[in-house]
């Protein structure tokens, strides 16, 4: 017998309409880097952090530290609504390191917060392809794309790939409650009853 996912509607909304997790980049030094990683990683006192940023990246910093700090104030732009300036910062992040990982998780991030469904999907892949940070982050990102994308005749493949991919996030984190609860979601259900 063939299965057929099935989920429960009521609080996809609020998964689909929260923005995805962001993955911030560790850094090596304890300077104003290091604040900034802080608030990107825990979301506390974005203002602040970016302005640790900022002055992190006008100080003399190791390539590694400096791709990473691009990273950490894109997210922070991010979460402050400044959409153009986060992506400027991973960009930059790319031009400096081309395969940064959590560079082009956190740019799909973006676009996937701007409706770019296709783009975020290509960036979030490459992004696992390379290795992140944080692979929960990025297979939970990745699965939402796959239900913002479960339209249409394409349905129960997208919400088949969301699903496997919550999986795969709660495997890599079995802490991670909102890949949990996002997979709780979802049940298997028989073709002929599924709806």
């Amino acid at each position: 017998m063939k299965l057929q996912l099935a989920f429960t509607t009521s609080i996809v909304a609020l998964f689909l309409s929260a923005p995805a997790w962001a993955d911030a980049v560790v850094v090596i030094g304890d300077g104003p880097e290091r604040m900034c990683y802080i608030s990107a990683k825990t979301g506390i006192d974005s203002q602040a952090g970016l302005d640790h940023c900022t002055l992190a990246l006008d100080n003399g910093l190791v390539l590694h530290d400096r791709a990473a700090t691009f990273v950490n104030r894109g997210i922070i732009e991010h979460k402050l609504g400044r959409d153009n300036a986060a992506m400027e910062d991973f960009d930059t992040c790319l031009r400096l390191i081309p395969d940064q990982p959590d560079a082009f998780i956190n740019r799909g991030v973006v676009k996937l917060s701007q409706g770019n469904t296709t783009e975020a999907l290509d960036d979030i892949q490459k992004g696992i392809t390379l290795g992140p940070s944080e692979p929960a982050l990025a297979y939970f990102d990745r699965a939402i794309v796959y239900e913002k994308m479960a339209v249409g005749a394409e349905r129960q493949t997208y919400l088949r790939k969301a699903y496997d991919d919550y999986q795969r996030a709660v495997k890599e984190a079995p802490t991670f409650a909102a890949a949990s609860e996002a997979l709780a979601r979802f049940r298997i259900v028989p073709k002929e009853s599924a709806s």
